[in-house]
């Protein structure tokens, strides 16, 4: 009997698990780290730096390190994404001003080429008739034989080259293609990938009358988190605010920056909003949001007021010129 009740009885390991959790935990934390993708020293290596940091603090104060731990390392990949983003974006730009480069240097290779293979054979076929004159007879074989072995390696480099010139014109399809990609980019606002100011006022001339309706979205405190805390916290800060707002509008809404404090969403006039879905948007999007400075979780407050501008009869310009109006002009 006793027997029975010894093994019936389940193993308690109230002291072991937590243990092996913790293990888990710092080892996620070191291979993040470890297999960070190398962008630029300035960026990765205090990534790698907070990183390992943050490992330390759970290791020695596991059970007041870890809550805050949690929004920590997610505030530290957030950022890392965001500056990798940025790091990316600025690879597209040199890649344009590459791609201007090459083309040029493809056209002056081709304009060159042209002209000295045209002076190159004109000087050929001098020698040639120069060999068959009485006076070259004696230098005859020579030259001919000259002018033959000029002519085959002038057309095996004209061969190469027009194999590298292809060469080239592909890498110059290629780059363009890519920079069709970062002119599209252009006409969003960088931090929010939201449409810019210019690309949502053509987007609504271009809309019929009375066809659409404008949500209009002011928000307090972006401003203040630049002045206080500086350019790359603030577009933190607004990206993770635009992730946020995006899920809070329809899918097909398009929606956009005004100015730095400033959104909208442009909808379809039967997806209008009413007062109770506003209040709800604006309790959604007024919150502290989380973000990374040093290495530290810093909550900056956002006060978010949402209003509706329903669609207006006449032309485009109409409600343009009440977005300007609800936004102070």
């Amino acid at each position: 009997m006793i027997w029975i009740r010894e093994s019936s009885t389940p193993p308690s390991r109230p002291t072991e698990e937590p243990g092996v959790a913790l293990e888990c935990y710092l080892a996620a934390i070191q291979n993040i780290a470890h297999y960070a993708v190398e962008l630029d020293a300035e960026i990765t290596g205090p990534y790698v730096k907070y990183l390992a940091g943050l490992a330390a603090e759970v290791q020695a104060a596991p059970s007041q390190a870890l809550p805050e731990s949690r929004s920590t390392l997610r505030g530290l990949l957030r950022d890392y994404r965001d500056k990798a983003a940025q790091f990316l974006g600025r690879l597209r730009q040199q890649l344009e001003s590459t791609a201007k480069a090459l083309q040029e240097t493809v056209e002056a290779l081709a304009q060159s080429d042209g002209d000295h293979s045209t002076r190159l054979r004109d000087t050929l076929k001098e020698v040639r008739a120069a060999a068959a004159t009485p006076e070259g007879a004696p230098l005859r074989t020579i030259l001919t034989a000259a002018v033959d072995s000029i002519e085959g390696d002038l057309a095996q480099m004209r061969r190469e080259q027009q194999f590298t010139m292809a060469q080239l014109q592909t890498e110059v399809r290629i780059l363009h293609r890519r920079v069709e990609s970062l002119q599209n980019a252009a006409a969003m606002d960088q931090a929010s990938k939201f449409s810019s100011r210019r690309s949502i006022e053509e987007y609504i001339e271009s809309l019929p009358p009375a066809g659409f309706m404008v949500l209009i979205l002011k928000s307090h405190g972006l401003a203040q988190a630049r002045a206080k805390y500086g350019a790359s916290i603030a577009d933190e800060l607004v990206a993770t605010f635009a992730r946020r707002m995006r899920n809070c509008v329809p899918r097909d809404a398009v929606v956009g920056r005004w100015n730095e404090q400033d959104f909208l969403a442009v909808l379809p006039v039967f997806q209008g909003k009413g007062r109770a879905d506003l209040q709800a948007v604006s309790d959604h999007l007024s919150m502290p949001y989380a973000c990374m400075m040093a290495g530290k979780v810093v909550r900056i407050s956002l006060e978010v007021s949402v209003e509706v501008l329903p669609a207006a009869e006449g032309p485009p310009e109409t409600m343009l010129r009440c977005v300007e109006k609800a936004f102070g002009g």
